[in-house]
């Protein structure tokens, strides 16, 4: 099968729903896009803008100078329910402790904090869908970063987020890290 320009050629899919097993390998033979799945149901999502990248950069250096050396990854995969059909790609991630480096998906017990960059095109999955199930899951701390670069912090409080601070993107940078995130 020939591509046209442009195009991804897809493979073969299970008749079923899919497994993160199916999505790891979907990834695997397409390093140009992201892949999440909810309810067994693929997501594709297009690479970030520059801007998106950079804020990601941003955040992940400035994670990593002030002590989250081992514990703070871009976009990693995060298991967002117990089953194997529901999986996340935050756009970056804190952890509790180190992680093994074979890993794909995280365990959600290890998680704490996913931080979300909305984009053109991922709003209404950035601001609702992704926190609900961030929360559901039980991840302590969700950051959203807004096309103005303000950064929306949350913390779990009965099995919702509750917004504990707002800042600018600058502000945030210019400061250590939040005790407790």
């Amino acid at each position: 099968m020939s591509e046209e320009p442009g195009m991804t050629a897809v493979p073969k899919l299970p008749l079923g729903p899919l497994t993160l097993d199916d999505v790891t390998a979907i990834a695997e033979a397409d390093g140009r896009h992201r892949f999440e799945l909810v309810e067994g149901n693929l997501v594709v999502m297009p690479p970030g803008t520059w801007r998106h990248q950079q804020i990601s950069g941003l955040l992940f250096t400035w994670f990593q100078t002030n002590g989250f050396h081992d514990r703070v990854n871009f976009a990693p995969g995060v298991r967002t329910a117990a089953d194997e059909l529901n999986g996340r790609i935050p756009d970056l991630v804190v952890t509790t402790r180190p992680v093994p480096p074979d890993t794909v998906w995280l365990p959600v017990d290890v998680v704490l904090l996913a931080v979300e960059i909305v984009s053109k095109g991922s709003e209404r999955t950035d601001r609702w869908f992704k926190p609900l199930e961030y929360a559901a899951a039980g991840i302590p701390n969700f950051w959203r970063v807004e096309p103005d670069e303000s950064v929306l912090r949350f913390r779990l409080d009965g099995g919702a987020y509750r917004e504990i601070a707002a800042s600018s993107l600058a502000e945030l940078l210019s400061g250590a890290v939040p005790d407790g995130l």
